[in-house]
């Protein structure tokens, strides 16, 4: 699945230059004495991850849904967040357990890419502080005996938890193409490092929604999306490039 998205995605940016390449001349692009005079546009744009629901489609273990939105007043620093709220169930080896909660990230990214006249592709790095609130059921487990002298004692005893949080930072590395006027899909990679977590009494949270799968002896994570979003104009800023 991850590869069909992948490749839908670098077909979508050849096909969004394409389409952004012809705006140049025909959507408010005109050149004066050499000079080619654009108007950029400025403002919110809001979208939807669409990795989350294809992974609910193919995992009927897993639910989840993430909105996104940025803020352009920048030509190279776009304030962002996201919300969203994940549905999780995993059994391991001594017990099963079910993680759901909401989650929201704050942060900014930074344009690295310097776009020709009428193009607003993104190449960006981006910085996020996230909180999770969630919590977890305990279906099952089984008490660890390192002798293994008598039978397993396996116990189903369904607990709930509540009340507990995560909070984390994260790095973000991802690309945004506009395929079609104002609208944008985009694809970004996300590296977290965990800062602090409340977890039930006796046993650890393996996932945190919005973090994902929380590894034991580890404060790290990973992650991706890929979206697609719309851009609501509400100013625009003349540039000007001299054609040489």
């Amino acid at each position: 699945m991850t590869q069909k998205l992948l490749f839908l995605f670098i077909f979508s940016l050849l096909l969004g230059s394409s389409f952004t390449g012809s705006a140049q001349e025909k959507h408010g692009v005109k050149v004066v004495n050499d000079t080619a005079v654009y108007k950029e546009r400025y403002g919110l744009r809001i979208g939807i991850d669409l990795s989350r629901p294809a992974r609910g489609f193919l995992d009927k273990k897993y639910s989840g849904l993430e909105l996104g939105a940025d803020y352009r007043f920048n030509e190279r620093f776009y304030p962002a967040i996201e919300i969203g709220y994940e549905n999780f169930e995993y059994d391991e080896n001594y017990f099963s357990a079910k993680s759901q909660g909401s989650y929201a990230k704050l942060g900014v990214n930074y344009n690295a890419y310097k776009n020709w006249i009428g193009l607003q592709n993104e190449l960006y790095a981006g910085l996020r502080y996230g909180f999770s609130s969630f919590s977890e059921e305990l279906h099952n487990f089984t008490i660890y005996d390192k002798d293994q002298y008598f039978p397993p004692d396996y116990r189903e005893d369904s607990q709930k938890f509540s009340s507990l949080s995560g909070h984390w930072l994260e790095l973000q590395l991802g690309i945004k193409a506009e395929i079609m006027h104002n609208v944008f899909l985009g694809l970004h990679v996300e590296l977290k490092r965990l800062i602090s977590s409340k977890n039930p009494d006796n046993f650890e949270s393996l996932w945190i929604p919005g973090f994902n799968r929380h590894y034991d002896g580890s404060e790290f994570g990973i992650g991706w999306g890929y979206s697609i979003s719309y851009l609501l104009p509400i100013y625009t800023k003349e540039r000007k490039e001299v054609r040489k």
